[in-house]
């Protein structure tokens, strides 16, 4: 008989309590003396309680556990998004202050030196580089916020696991030009995703579903508020009773069903949930992929090819901010990307945004608005023709 695997699911209390609790109900290990990493979402700059980064509340739940183990060394931190300084997304979210408070180190994952890491029976890559702290720590604890995806249905515990990756490295798995698989299992990044966990899994997983997001995730959906907070030992266990907590089917996320195939971790019916009607919690979230943008801005398409997380996320914003207020009447084809194709470029509608769909347009003639990523009031400013300054057009 196979042993359950628990997921503890604690709700509406403070924060920090309701981390502390369940990670101390499913944890199993013997720290003491022992280096752990804390994995919180800490990739993307602004304010805390937003859902855009891990709760510091929640995280500070998380460190008093560990000291209470006696950890030999507490380590929290996360590498950024390209163009993101990732300690000062920590100190805007509020999570460099708490682990000031609670006397651990904060850390740069960006800053140790990169070590690559070969994958067994690679699907999607045969390799990736990672930065080195993972693997120099006894027990990594992945820290995610509940979200939705817009790539990817949703980002819990695995998916948050892609920080690891060193500096550009973490465009690698959406710039992969392999046709997938098995397209009904999953998309390319869906599989490469699960290479990634051949080598790199947390130790345990711990979700943040205090403030959630919903919507166009994972930077600018909408806040939903769950008051709660999940813990597993196995990451599959958590991130399938996290999706459920968001009002899908189980099996919706495709990443998560192909690590539970790659690396036997559990499935569905191989969890023990805490409480056992802890359905009662859920609500069902707005999704969103990139296939329904034009159902909210049907003037509206987006090409993105070999575009890295910033530009996408960039760009992403300007169209929650500034879709609606755009002509009606005119189509407008924002593409970004290293991969951008010369049909791309020579679209009719086409708005080139970003330093890469640049390079993609050079000797073409087309102009393009300059940023890595640039602003939406430059983006705005650029598809009105209002400025034409350096900084915000430039010309190939």
């Amino acid at each position: 008989m196979i042993e359950k695997k628990l997921v503890s699911v604690k709700h509406g209390y403070e924060p920090w309590e309701m981390a502390y609790d369940a990670l101390k109900r499913v944890f199993v290990d013997d720290v003491k003396g022992k280096r752990v990493l804390l994995k919180p979402n800490a990739g993307r700059k602004g304010p805390g309680f937003t859902a855009l980064c891990t709760s510091p509340e929640v995280v500070r739940g998380v460190i008093r556990f560990f000291k209470e183990q006696k950890a030999g060394e507490i380590l929290c931190g996360d590498g950024a998004l390209w163009g993101v300084n990732v300690w000062e997304a920590m100190e805007e979210a509020g999570i460099s202050k708490v682990c000031e408070e609670e006397q651990v180190t904060c850390v740069n994952l960006d800053e140790a030196p990169p070590v690559i890491k070969e994958i067994p029976g690679g699907l999607m890559v045969d390799r990736l580089k990672f930065s080195s702290l993972p693997f120099e720590v006894d027990l990594v604890v992945s820290i995610p916020v509940i979200k939705t995806h817009m790539y990817t249905g949703a980002t819990l515990s695995i998916k948050n696991m892609k920080g690891c990756l060193y500096k550009m490295e973490k465009t690698i798995l959406h710039r992969v030009n392999k046709p997938s698989p098995d397209p009904e299992k999953g998309r390319c990044l869906d599989y490469g995703i699960a290479d990634m966990t051949e080598v790199l899994l947390p130790d345990y997983a711990v979700l943040d579903g205090t403030i959630c997001m919903e919507g166009f995730g994972p930077s600018v959906g909408t806040p939903i508020n769950l008051d709660l907070v999940a813990a597993s030992k196995d990451p599959t266990a958590a991130d399938y009773v996290g999706v459920t907590l968001m009002g899908m089917e189980y099996d919706a996320i495709a990443h998560v069903n192909l690590v539970h195939e790659r690396c036997g971790t559990a499935g569905f019916e191989d969890i023990e949930v805490e409480p056992t009607d802890y359905m009662k919690y859920a609500k069902k979230f707005l999704t969103a992929d990139m296939s329904t943008l034009g159902d909210y801005y049907p003037n509206i398409e987006v090409i993105e090819k070999g575009t890295c997380s910033a530009c996408s996320a960039s760009l992403m914003k300007f169209v929650r901010d500034h879709g609606p207020g755009l002509e009606s009447d005119r189509t407008f084809i924002l593409e970004t990307g290293k991969d951008l194709t010369e049909e791309d470029i020579n679209r009719e509608c086409a708005v080139l945004i970003g330093n890469c769909a640049g390079q993609c347009a050079k000797g073409s003639g087309k102009s393009y608005c300059a940023g890595c990523p640039p602003v939406g009031s430059s983006i705005l400013a650029f598809i009105r023709g209002e400025e034409t300054r350096e900084e915000t057009e430039r010309t190939f």
